[in-house]
């Protein structure tokens, strides 16, 4: 039995999100739009595991020549979150957050799975400020995605 996979189908349906699920991969895959800017989000239920991981992905790339700065930007961010972490691939410069929450004995719900979408994106919009004003020459993120599923945090 799937529960963590039956828990996020349950939750995306109830938000009544817009999401692909790749079945060779076993991840659910989906946008989100907040008044800043638009996400690719990726909840991957890991049932051996009893793990549900959202992997949060930002719409603008760290130039090459700023990657080695931007590292400790990430670094010092790092440092003062209790819950989930913020990577740069170093090869492309794509920045993601990525939070884990264990699912004991699958002892999981649609809210457990909210609060993991919830809190990417929280903690995301949280430190754009320094994110986005740490380089002048960063792309401006664009903003909203009419394809994408609109949500608001507060």
């Amino acid at each position: 039995m799937k529960k963590i996979y039956d828990a996020v189908l349950c939750a995306l349906n109830e938000m009544d999100m817009k999401f692909h699920y790749d079945e060779e991969k076993e991840v659910f895959d989906y946008q989100i739009s907040t008044e800043y800017t638009t996400y690719s989000q990726r909840l991957v239920p890991l049932e051996d595991e009893e793990l549900l991981v959202a992997i949060t992905t930002f719409p603008i790339t760290v130039p090459e020549e700023k990657r080695f700065m931007f590292c400790s930007l990430l670094n010092k961010i790092n440092h003062s979150l209790l819950l989930g972490f913020f990577t740069m691939d170093a090869e492309d410069g794509e920045i993601s957050f990525r939070v884990s929450c264990p699912v004991d004995d699958g002892a999981i719900n649609k809210t457990i799975v909210f609060v993991a979408i919830g809190n990417s994106i929280r903690t995301i919009e949280k430190h754009l400020p320094d994110i986005f004003g740490a380089f002048s020459t960063l792309p401006t993120p664009h903003y909203g995605d009419e394809t994408a599923n609109s949500v608001a945090y507060a």
